[in-house]
């Protein structure tokens, strides 16, 4: 389906992802970001006290290169390969499954899509895709908070 070349552990790989069973591009280029939440009060004569620290989910970016090949080796414009994201992965009330060494060594296994663009590159048959996702934290998280969508 998506160019993608054979790897040998599969296991500690972090350039293989695979969402809700798509497997990205082996080119896709994962970025996190994450915040932390501090409650701070200031005493009376300037003292700055923390309260308490959390942390927001994390903010996950995928961005990869469609290109699909035809039956003769010729690249084409992607649309059945951008209608299997779109079918399987951005989805209004649906939970990401997530596969990915690094995501996963990390704690997260499900995520959220919040958005998603397509970018076509002029004269090519190369269409940039963009996932903006956020973490969905489950009971093995330790917040045990649940980010339920919409």
């Amino acid at each position: 389906m998506f160019e993608t070349k054979t790897i040998i552990d599969q296991t500690n790989n972090p350039s293989q992802v695979n969402l809700n069973g798509i497997d990205l591009p082996i080119d896709v280029l994962i970025t996190l970001n994450d915040e932390k939440i501090i409650a701070e009060s200031k005493i009376l004569d300037g003292v700055s006290i923390f309260e308490r620290v959390a942390r927001k989910p994390f903010e996950i970016n995928f961005d990869f290169n469609l290109r699909e090949l035809d039956i003769t080796k010729k690249y084409i414009f992607p649309t059945t390969l951008a209608y299997d994201i779109i079918t399987n992965i951005w989805q209004i009330d649906q939970v990401v499954n997530c596969k990915n060494s690094f995501l996963n060594k990390l704690g997260i296994n499900d995520i959220i899509v919040k958005s998603i663009t397509f970018a076509p590159f002029r004269g090519s048959t190369t269409l940039f895709c963009s996932l903006k996702c956020l973490e969905n934290w489950n009971s093995n998280n330790q917040n045990n908070t649940l980010i339920i969508p919409l």
